[in-house]
């Protein structure tokens, strides 16, 4: 038995980062488990780059659509000048931000957070579950198999492995209606002021010159350091052309080495295509793919795509959203449905909820939403969210030694709303 506590959170990406400090600072002893050296997820280990899904078009102007956690994340990049927002971007807005400095602020968070045990290359190997629901999460550390025993647990590891071990029914969906991988890279050196001139040429220079990248599109990333930029540029695919199944262990090797090909050959483009690209150096590629979909849960309820174009409300509504539905499916291209200006959709506590574990919540892209609906509400800034909402109700039904699922909806509702979080 390596740990035990009042909340087990597996997976310190976004939504694990949301669960991990709202369960600590409703006073729950929190153990939070995350499989690199770092937090983050695609924070960090993905370097994505922008925080989407943070801001919504109010018709008159940009604003938060989601706030707690994941706008105090915002501002404290703001406060460290590495981030800014909102940036707009097509019909909506994105927060840009630094990677290394996410890493960081992930650590002062966590740091601040006194009840919070972190366990980093710590690995989600199984479940130790029975009648009554999960007693324990089994992890691959160094020392071997161990197991860390809890009241409430949380699976934030983007791929519903805890659920999955647990024997919760999963989709994955089929290979032509899953969203493909991608693999972030760095560049570095470029002319600050021609380069920063030039980023809006990429689309055109991709379409006159560009037949042969992955993508028919992409986006070149200020990070605020002058000269260095993060590529969003490549689609990365089985030889046969399927997405990339990250739960396979063949197909997430392959699809690592196949990223990074695709990452050198995108940044080579760059290099003779856009202008003040000329001296820039490949600096590094992403720790690791960027995934968009894999498994997620068929929960108590199931967000749909209808919800999100209506802007439907939930009676059991713990976040919102209102990025638009964005598909990295087919081709080459990329597919952006937006919600009308002023729209936004809830996101249901049934969604996290899962009919066979009373003791096991499921937070970020991995919850209970139909494909297309994951595809608007899968982003870091809602995955957050989510994960304030999953950290939350499981702080509360350890306290009162209730299943997640009994805990007082309005009583939830009100500990966000506390807390700076936006609900419908």
């Amino acid at each position: 038995m390596l740990a035990d506590a009042d909340v087990v959170v597996a997976g310190g990406g976004p939504a694990g980062l949301g669960a991990a400090l709202a369960a600590a600072r409703q006073g729950a002893r929190v153990v939070l488990v995350e499989r690199y050296g770092f937090l983050g997820g695609n924070f960090t280990a993905a370097s994505v780059g922008t925080i989407c899904g943070l801001y919504f078009d109010t018709g008159s102007g940009f604003e938060c659509v989601v706030g707690g956690l994941a706008r105090e994340f915002a501002d404290a990049l703001s406060a460290a000048d590495a981030g800014i927002g909102p940036i707009p971007f097509k019909e909506t807005a994105v927060f840009v931000y630094v990677p290394w400095a996410a890493k960081r602020v992930a650590d002062h968070l966590v740091e601040g957070a006194s009840s919070i045990d972190l366990l980093l290359h710590t690995m989600v190997a199984g479940v130790l579950a029975d009648e009554g629901g999960m007693r324990a999460l089994v992890v691959a550390t160094k020392r071997g198999l161990q197991a860390i025993a809890g009241s409430v647990f949380i699976d934030c590891t983007g791929d519903a492995d805890v659920a999955t071990f647990a024997g919760v029914p999963t989709v994955v969906g089929d290979t032509g209606h899953r969203q493909h991988a991608s693999m972030q890279f760095v560049l570095q050196h470029a002319d600050p002021e021609r380069a920063m001139a030039a980023i809006a040429s990429l689309g055109p220079a991709i379409d006159a010159y560009g037949a042969s990248l992955s993508r028919d599109g992409g986006a070149l990333i200020p990070t605020l350091r002058p000269g260095e930029f993060i590529g969003a540029m490549t689609r990365v695919r089985n030889p046969d052309g399927s997405p990339i199944d990250v739960t396979d262990p063949r197909q997430a090797t392959r699809g690592e080495l196949e990223g990074r090909r695709l990452a050198e050959e995108a940044a080579e483009f760059v290099r003779a295509h856009v202008d003040g690209f000329a001296d820039a150096f490949l600096a590094d590629t992403a720790t690791t793919l960027g995934v968009r979909e894999t498994r997620h849960i068929r929960g108590v309820s199931t967000l749909t795509a209808a919800e999100v174009t209506a802007g439907a409300r939930r009676p059991d509504a713990i976040a919102r959203g209102a990025w638009p539905k964005e598909f990295h499916v087919h081709d080459r291209s990329t597919q952006y449905e937006f919600l009308a200006p002023g729209l936004t959709y809830d996101i249901p506590f049934g969604a996290l909820r899962t009919n066979e574990i009373p003791n096991l919540l499921v937070a970020g892209r991995c919850i209970s939403a139909d494909h297309d609906a994951l595809a608007s509400t899968r982003v870091m800034a809602p995955s957050m969210a989510i994960g304030e909402a999953a950290g939350t109700a499981g702080a509360l039904a350890a306290r009162d030694r209730i299943a997640p699922g009994a805990v007082d909806i309005a009583e939830l509702q009100a500990t966000l709303r506390s807390a700076g979080a936006l609900l419908g």
